[in-house]
């Protein structure tokens, strides 16, 4: 077979895939370019989680007509020129492939002004190719527009998730620039509705106004310094913890890091202060000398590799411990010396001379028959008991799983306020109503049957303010939240006011709920399994007759009704073949 040489179109499709997987990734990097060109405002527009649209406008240095023609050409950037800049890389992009990938597979929209130019440049492109190239009016800076991402790569755009989930990677990529800009006010506009407005603040101030109040009571500032490294940010107090790690962010030199071996320099420093599978809370940023990092391991550029990150790990583990330790013991130790006062002996006081009578010929251990008719051994000997009834009779279950068939509603009762026992054809159902209910939730959450659950009006609203970001989360799972029991109104200053919770709930474990179903997708196995378990109805609760018909018919819809997804068993099947065999 011949080899060929690709057309730069199809080679530049082809490239765009290891930039461009999502639209997330348009907005980090148009984004990290209006960082790059010196802006003090960046706004983000976004239609339909980005698919239709991702615009990004900023007020930066803007580029001349040479510039802004060269810019789509792959390879093309202002930030390098020779092979030591790549040691000592100072701004966020340094590749040249962005642009080049994000106009080869979609419809681009720039409009881009400098100080000195009277009009700007406007350039259009589709799929790659320069359409028009003209003057126009616009402000200072660059305003950038890329439509329907992946039009010609279909087989791709398919590939998207939900809007929930494509707006959540949006959310994330916007954060994780906002945080570490607090110098730049930054706008974000999702389908007409203004998510973030953020003002120029304080690094401690933007993590408020991305995270709510809770988090301005809790943040412990962390500040190390050492010839390898400069340490500075914030961790949250022990009072503050999530299930999840959502809220661990390390920045390098101002850029965003993932790095789960430092991450867990900082956990385990909480490890023996807060309760087990919650995480602390924290925005570190570490300040190297870019000549010991690397930053282009990885496409995105979101990994970074140390020269010695050792070193690194164990000065970040002893400096949060030393913050957690100086905040803990100033807030329950007080090392103040109070005098300790002893009563004044009584003068008078004579003591007593207390005698023990006591019979030198008693003893405890001899030997007196109570009951002497009594022959407790042979009793005993003459007593059969049977201890243990064996299921390993291969006719227990019965091969017949045809779950469609009625139950007998007559022979439906509650026993030791834990199993069900009921009669389907001629077999008894033995069934863990925890288990039971745990499954009906489970098939429920992850979209394979419908159910409404019951609710709890309460007497008097319940007010809780959330961060932006959850109020996000939350608006996307309205419906699934209200399915499962809450009933709530959402206020324009980010509280929610509640009206209802699922039944049998306090309010602290409905709380407790709603952060987890907000917290992560729902539709992912382990997060239902979790979500089902918080939600099932419990063992040693007693039901009405009608509560556990309806519980075995919910039960008998669904697909695999016998067992969990973990193989635990739902219901026991006892047919009268065994019967006979065991009696008979």
């Amino acid at each position: 077979m011949a080899i060929n040489i690709l057309p730069e179109n199809i080679a530049n499709q082809i490239a765009a895939g290891e930039v461009v997987n999502r639209p997330a990734s348009v907005v980090k990097e148009l984004m990290e370019n209006a960082v790059d060109a010196g802006s003090s405002s960046i706004t983000l527009i976004v239609k339909d989680a980005g698919r239709t649209l991702v615009e990004v406008i900023d007020n930066g240095c803007g580029m001349d007509e040479t510039d802004a023609q060269k810019c789509f050409l792959p390879h093309a950037t202002s930030k390098i020129s020779t092979e030591s800049d790549l040691r000592n890389l100072t701004t966020m992009g340094f590749r040249g492939e962005a642009l080049a990938s994000i106009a080869a597979i979609s419809q681009v929209e720039m409009k881009t002004k400098t100080e000195n130019s009277d009009l700007a440049e406007e350039i259009l492109i589709d799929g790659g190719e320069i359409k028009s190239i003209s003057k126009t009016t616009s402000q200072l800076g660059t305003d950038i527009k890329v439509k329907n991402i992946f039009f010609n790569v279909p087989a791709r755009r398919n590939f998207l998730k939900s809007d929930s989930v494509e707006c959540s990677h949006i959310s994330d990529a916007f954060i994780r620039i906002a945080l570490i800009n607090p110098n730049i006010s930054f706008t974000y506009i999702r389908d007409d509705h203004v998510i973030y407005k953020l003002e120029k603040a304080t690094f401690r101030k933007r993590i408020v106004d991305i995270y709510g109040n809770t988090f301005n009571k809790n943040l412990l500032e962390i500040r190390e310094k050492i010839d390898l490294v400069e340490i500075e940010g914030f961790i949250s107090t022990i009072s503050l913890t999530k299930k999840s790690k959502n809220e661990e962010f390390f920045f390098v030199n101002n850029r965003f890091m993932k790095n789960s071996y430092f991450a867990n320099a900082v956990e385990r420093a909480y490890s023996s202060l807060i309760p087990p599978k919650t995480y602390p809370c924290f925005f570190i940023h570490l300040k190297v000398n870019p000549k010991d990092i690397d930053v282009n391991i990885h496409p995105t550029k979101t990994e970074i590799k140390f020269i010695d990150d050792k070193i690194i790990y164990s000065i970040l583990n002893a400096a949060v411990r030393k913050v957690l330790g100086q905040n803990t013991l100033s807030n329950s130790l007080s090392f103040e010396k109070s005098p300790i006062n002893f009563p004044a002996p009584d003068k008078n006081f004579t003591p007593k001379n207390n005698s023990l009578n006591y019979t030198s010929a008693y003893n405890p251990f001899a030997k007196q028959n109570a009951n002497p008719s009594f022959d407790f051994n042979s009793k005993v000997n003459n007593v059969k008991v049977q201890t243990e009834i064996s299921f390993n009779n291969e006719n227990v279950f019965e091969n017949d799983t045809n779950n469609s068939t009625p139950i007998n509603h007559n022979i439906c009762f509650q026993f030791l306020n834990k199993y069900i026992i009921t009669q389907q054809n001629n077999s008894i159902l033995l069934i863990n109503q925890f288990n039971a209910s745990k499954k009906i939730i489970y098939e429920f959450l992850k979209g394979r049957t419908a159910m409404i659950m019951p609710s709890e009006k309460l007497l008097l609203p319940y007010t809780h303010k959330f961060s932006q970001i959850e109020i996000i989360s939350l608006k996307d799972k309205t419906t699934l939240l209200k399915d499962i029991g809450f009933d709530f109104t959402i206020n324009e200053d980010n509280t929610i006011d509640f009206t209802a919770v699922p039944k049998a709930m306090t309010m602290l474990n409905a709380m407790n709920l709603l952060n987890d179903a907000i917290s992560e997708e729902i539709n992912n196995d382990d997060r239902a399994l979790i979500l089902a378990d918080k939600l099932a109805i419990k063992n040693g609760k007693i039901l009405t007759h009608n509560e556990m018909v309806d519980l075995i018919n919910q039960l008998l819809q669904c697909k695999e009704p016998e067992f969990l997804p973990l193989n635990e068993r739902v219901f026991l099947r006892v047919n009268e073949d065994f019967l006979n065999k065991f009696f008979f």
